[in-house]
């Protein structure tokens, strides 16, 4: 007599892997050949500086050509002759924030100047009420950009330390704050 024993099928299991093995090479060819352009790289504000450029060439007899003036070496310098090269506004265009006041509100974009020295442990509270973005940039007394303090989109609330922040030149360097919102917002201290 002759025994039979049942041996199960491994083509279930087998079927599986080799399925997903296809699927796996499908998709590495498919994402292996996708391509795309990412065009003509330019810095960070180029349509600025290719528009003033023209200009200064479209007044070859222009008066005091070749002479260096203050406004031509530093581009946005406020009332005190600082450069501001780097910042959103123009430094006199900004509003004091000044060391008694511990609430900031409005609705849209603005711009002050500390009249206070942050720290690291200084801690700003944030609200936005608007659906879009609301961010908020700090800045050094030369125009460098320094970190974003907040950067969301839609309505927000929450905090930040100065501490949190990659500034190099550390907290204390912080001169002005720019605010970018498309609707309400508060910031304490």
């Amino acid at each position: 007599m002759t025994r039979s024993t049942a041996i199960p099928s491994p083509t279930a299991p087998v079927l599986a892997r080799a399925t997903a093995a296809i699927a796996s090479l499908t998709l590495a060819t498919a994402l292996t050949s996708c391509s795309f352009s990412v065009g003509e790289l330019e810095p960070v504000g180029g349509e600025e500086t290719a528009a003033a450029e023209p200009t200064a060439a479209a007044e070859p007899d222009a008066p005091g050509q070749g002479e260096e003036s203050p406004a031509a070496e530093a581009p946005g310098a406020g009332e005190s002759g600082a450069p501001a090269e780097g910042l959103p506004m123009d430094a006199s265009e900004a509003q004091a924030w000044a060391e008694d006041v511990y609430w900031l509100s409005g609705s849209g974009e603005a711009f002050y100047r500390l009249d206070w020295t942050a720290s690291a442990s200084t801690a700003l509270e944030l609200t936005h009420s608007g659906s879009s973005n609301f961010i908020i940039v700090a800045y050094g007394a030369d125009g460098e950009r320094y970190a974003s303090i907040v950067n969301e989109i839609g309505s927000y609330e929450g905090g930040s330390t100065f501490g949190d922040l990659p500034l190099l030149d550390g907290p204390e360097a912080v001169e002005f704050v720019h605010i970018q919102a498309d609707g309400a917002w508060t910031i304490g201290r």
